[in-house]
């Protein structure tokens, strides 16, 4: 990736080895999703996305605050154009859910609103103990709109999902990982670290599978079964295919295991 070209105002990139991480910076605004900072976003996972040594990508937010969703003071700055301002995140949401690499979120601080709907997204979410998240929107006379009431009530259930919505109640992080919300609870000084081994590890798993497994695990979450085991059935002859099975199968068979 070139260097120059990945230098954001509201977003750090720093690049370990075969993993990214993308750092959102604006802890004077909690981390609120900007306008600005979405474009940035949008702008950075898509070089990631086309990058051929890039395996596995962590997001982590700056100061003690992981993400406070959307930027209020902005849109209500600008009345009467919400839909218009939605879009951005949307796109980024969508961006995140396709990406063909692991997605790791480390959560180093509380997660409100949009931040909370964005660990939804997470092929791992590593939290800090004194993590909270929740979702405020119904409080305001709205309601979650970056998929929080579908991802959270397929996750969780709809009698649970709604008790956290209607009530902006907040999840402790040991909460969330009982809930199956987080994978890890780690004190704070060591969430980038954890997140940073989980997306090593990651990154070493054969690209095309991973990104074939996140593809049939999406179709599973809209696909009736037997639609979704065809789906897997030809994600496998995908994957069975490619030049790193046979890679993999070689090194099993030299006495290497996957760690």
């Amino acid at each position: 990736m070139d260097k120059a070209a990945m230098e954001y105002r509201h977003l750090v990139v720093e690049q370990q080895a075969a993993v990214t991480e993308l750092t959102l910076a604006r802890p004077e605004a909690k981390n609120a999703l900007s306008q600005a900072l979405l474009a940035e976003l949008l702008d950075a996972i898509a070089r990631i996305s086309a990058s051929a040594t890039v395996h596995a990508l962590v997001i982590t937010g700056q100061g003690n605050v992981f993400c406070a969703g959307a930027d209020l003071k902005e849109r209500r700055a600008n009345p009467g154009k919400d839909a218009e301002q939605r879009r951005p995140l949307l796109a980024f949401w969508q961006a995140v859910a396709n990406f063909p690499k692991p997605v790791i979120f480390a959560a180093n601080g509380h997660a409100a609103g949009g931040g909370f709907e964005l660990l939804l997204l997470g092929d791992a979410v590593i939290a800090a103990e004194s993590m909270q998240c929740w979702l405020p929107e119904v409080q305001w006379g709205g309601i979650p709109g970056g998929w929080g009431t579908q991802l959270l009530t397929r996750m969780v259930g709809p009698v649970r999902a709604r008790w956290i919505i209607l009530n902006g109640h907040r999840i402790s992080a040991q909460e969330a990982l009982a809930m199956g919300l987080v994978t890890h609870v780690v004190p704070a000084e060591r969430v980038r670290e954890t997140a940073l081994t989980v997306a090593t590890a990651l990154a070493q798993r054969p690209p095309t599978a991973v990104a074939l497994t996140k593809e049939a695990v999406r179709h599973a979450l809209a696909a009736p079964l037997s639609t979704g085991v065809e789906i897997e059935d030809r994600l496998l002859q995908l994957a069975v295919a490619a030049p790193e099975r046979q890679d993999a199968l070689d090194r099993f068979a030299g006495g290497h295991r996957p760690s």
